[in-house]
């Protein structure tokens, strides 16, 4: 990403140093964060230098990729070589540079996974079962922010609950609620398609928020467990006017901008707010291990393929309402 457009380049391959392992990268997600770095990379670079994260310069083109499966290529020195060449892997996107730690993807001081090979350290690495296909470990990233996001929500299964936003991490929040049985999931997206796939994935009833909702739908008039995984502005403040007594709402969309709700509103109603940002290491491996085990239903939330030339044209794609979930980049 170079100058608000994508270029594809020829660099020399990068040689695993200490420690590292250079991974062939096999598949990779595009994820709804790297649609909205893509569009506010200067000011997300901006905060985090608030933050406190070091200076990036983004004229050095910045690789995006964090949601990734590839295969051991080349092990740098002193590795300890527990998995072997060619074994598939995944990793969580972080890695440390010069003392800081990067998340791989959304820096230039890191090579992302947009891109036909990266290094990695060898200690962080996951191996991929044989009998797991290369798609359902590409998603490993996605799920496991579905599970931190449940895991704050505390379900007991008595409540119904309600996903606004049906991207790749609604979705995933919906196919792993309806694994744990439950009471009732109400979905809620613009797109028909969407809808579609969040009812094939376990939801009970998909409306359009443009006619109808969502909370309208509820039968119970109990506490409500709510997903925010749009990010829109106005979304938090509509889900306080609606949502039931003592419902638990966790925030997983980005909003850019500053937004607004009335806490007066939230506190009569004793609302609690969980905004929720990736997820624990072992999270990370629970959702790899949940991919694995054949009882996820994931398939669906993969609609296309593209490789590296058709990043750009995914990117287009994907800022439309047209139903898609989860682009894969294989490179």
């Amino acid at each position: 990403m170079r100058d608000g457009a994508f270029t594809v380049e020829t660099i020399t391959t990068p040689q695993p140093g200490a420690g590292q392992v250079l991974i062939r990268i096999l598949a990779c997600g595009i994820c709804g964060s790297d649609l909205h770095l893509f569009k506010h990379a200067a000011d997300i670079v901006r905060l985090a230098q608030e933050l406190g994260a070091p200076p990036d310069d983004l004229t050095k083109g910045l690789v995006l990729g964090h949601e990734f499966v590839g295969e051991i290529a080349a092990f740098g020195a002193g590795c300890t070589q527990r998995l072997a060449l060619h074994d598939r892997v995944c990793a969580m996107p972080f890695i440390e540079v010069d003392g800081a730690t990067a998340a791989i993807g959304a820096t230039t001081r890191t090579t992302g996974a947009y891109a036909q090979y990266m290094v990695l350290p060898e200690a962080g690495l996951l191996r991929v079962r044989d009998e797991v296909e290369t798609e359902a470990a590409a998603l490993t990233e996605p799920f496991a922010i579905a599970v931190h996001a449940l895991a704050h929500a505390r379900l007991t299964g008595a409540e119904e609950v309600v996903v606004i936003g049906c991207g790749p991490i609604g979705l995933a929040i919906i196919a792993l609620a309806t694994r744990r049985k439950t009471h009732r999931i109400v979905a809620s997206d613009p797109s028909g398609a969407r809808r579609d796939l969040a009812l094939v994935l376990g939801a009970d009833i998909a409306v359009d928020p443009r006619v109808a909702s969502p909370f309208a739908q509820l039968q119970s008039r109990g506490p409500a467990a709510v997903f925010e995984c749009v990010g829109a502005p106005g979304l938090i403040g509509q889900i306080v006017r609606e949502a039931p007594y003592r419902s638990r709402v966790v925030v997983t969309g980005i909003c850019q901008g500053e937004d607004r709700f009335l806490p007066m509103l939230a506190i009569s109603k004793e609302l609690c707010l969980q905004f929720v940002s990736y997820y624990e290491a072992e999270e990370f491996t629970t959702a790899l291990e949940l991919l694995s085990g054949g009882d996820i239903n994931w398939r669906p939330l993969v609609t296309a393929s593209v490789d590296l030339d058709g990043v750009a044209g995914a990117f287009a794609t994907l800022r439309g309402n047209n139903g898609h979930a989860k682009i894969l980049i294989r490179p």
